[in-house]
């Protein structure tokens, strides 16, 4: 679960737990630099892919591409 106090978000990992469940608090900048930081990552995957695809795949290269960015919701790399 994941939720907004104030300026902290607070990440629960079970919130269903009845004995308690291990949480991790961050500001919500780091929050906002993490997610950043992971849509990044995951264009530079894409963008890698896409460069694999179209060495071993050249017939399918678009196609797997544009799947994959659809699965991962992200834009087509050029």
């Amino acid at each position: 679960m994941a939720e907004r106090v104030g300026s902290i978000v607070r990440l629960t990992l079970d919130a269903q737990a009845t004995d308690g469940s291990p949480v991790i608090e961050l500001s919500v900048d780091q929050v906002r630099t993490l997610v950043t930081g992971a849509q990044q990552d995951l264009q530079a995957f894409l963008s890698l892919a896409g460069t694999w695809a179209e060495q071993h795949l050249p017939a399918h290269a678009a196609a797997v591409t544009a799947a994959l960015a659809r699965a991962l919701d992200l834009a087509p790399t050029p």
